[in-house]
């Protein structure tokens, strides 16, 4: 019975770790990265000013976007 037990515990400490990392990489990390692809994005569908404006970024729009909002995209030459 002793044998069993342990496994047990052994079982739950892997179970709870598994679910731990889970947890923290569909709270903390998966919002950045889905982030990062929508700006990905929304960067290459783009119609961005001629030149730079610092540190290698052009201002750019969507152009469907009515309001132009303006957002910060690497610049492409």
């Amino acid at each position: 019975m002793r044998e069993a037990t342990g496994e047990l515990n052994s079982t739950v400490l892997v179970f709870m770790a598994v679910a731990l990392l889970a947890a923290f990489f569909f709270t903390v990390i998966w919002p950045r990265i889905k982030t990062n692809y929508l700006k990905d994005e929304s960067c290459a569908n783009a119609i961005c000013d001629i030149g730079y404006k610092e540190h290698g970024m052009a201002d750019c729009y969507a152009p469907d976007d009515a309001s132009r909002e303006i957002f910060q995209c690497p610049y492409r030459g």
